[in-house]
């Protein structure tokens, strides 16, 4: 518009003064039309680039008030992830010392409690259990270790999941006097290490709880794999609640199943006794994911 405006002017300018100087002179001085069309264009121009430069100083103001927007909304984000994760690193270190501290003490417990009572029936066999609380101990000191390394991220060695578990069983049936087996169906699966670790606990949270709550003297594990997943069953024959409200050990059971898009049931029969069933579908590989 200025522009055009500018040409208006000029062609005004031209048409006028030509016409005047036509009238009273019967001549047109084009030196001085030259001159004062030139001063007229360069007016335009600078007109022109200080509208330009305004318009340029408005929509940098405005940009630069978006981006402040948007980079307070963007601290307020990563304040509020780093809440978050906080939040997350503080029930991931509650979960170890639950099921790693927990379990452990509950098997030297009983531990201990048998050889106070055999100290003065039978010496020998209760400096023996005295032996095994210190493995035990030994055993809780590896755990807490390993617990801390899991926090901080460091690589840990680890066995397969059908090792762990077998070893579990040997220990929870030698430390908390709970006859417990371990079953295994179908084709092992390799499955990613921290899956591993969460099937690991919640089978180590089950035991604990069968000694612990429902005062249980056998137990039995079942690991099942199939072509879309695999199943844990832990079952044992101690007491069955008359109403389950669920505490730390089964909602932290729970919340690391549904991590992994799994599904939890716990059956209650007086008859068979409390299970915990759990299923697992395989995790996504990469090439799976970039096609979903």
């Amino acid at each position: 518009m200025l522009i055009i405006t500018c040409l208006l002017l000029l062609v005004v300018y031209i048409i006028t003064m030509g016409s005047i100087d036509w009238y009273l002179f019967k001549r047109i001085d084009e030196i001085g039309y030259f001159i004062t069309c030139s001063f007229i264009i360069f007016a335009g121009i600078v007109s022109a680039l200080i509208n330009f430069y305004q318009r340029a100083r408005r929509d940098t103001m405005q940009l630069y008030a978006q981006l402040m927007q948007s980079h307070e909304r963007l601290q307020d984000y990563a304040l509020k992830t780093e809440e978050w994760a906080a939040t997350r690193e503080r029930v991931r270190i509650a979960r170890e010392i639950h099921d790693t501290v927990g379990h452990k003490l509950t098997a030297l417990l009983v531990q201990m409690q048998a050889a106070r009572k055999l100290s003065s029936l039978d010496p020998l066999r209760s400096e023996q259990t005295y032996l095994a609380c210190e493995d035990l101990i030994r055993s809780s000191l590896q755990e807490v270790r390993l617990s801390v390394r899991a926090i901080r991220d460091e690589p840990v060695t680890s066995t397969s999941l059908n090792d762990s578990l077998g070893k579990l069983t040997e220990e929870f049936t030698k430390f908390a006097e709970v006859q417990t087996t371990f079953e295994v169906n179908g084709t092992p699966v390799p499955l990613p290490g921290d899956l591993q670790l969460t099937a690991y606990r919640i089978v180590q949270e089950s035991l604990t709880n069968a000694h612990k709550h429902g005062h249980a003297k056998n137990a039995k594990i079942l690991l099942a794999y199939s072509e879309t997943g695999f199943s844990l069953c832990i079952r044992n024959d101690g007491g069955v609640p008359a109403q389950l409200k669920p505490g730390f050990g089964l909602i932290n059971l729970q919340e690391r199943v549904k991590e992994w898009n799994g599904k939890v049931h716990f059956g209650m029969d007086q008859q068979d006794g409390f299970a915990v069933e759990v299923q697992f579908p395989y995790p996504l590989t990469e090439l799976e994911r970039v096609h979903h």
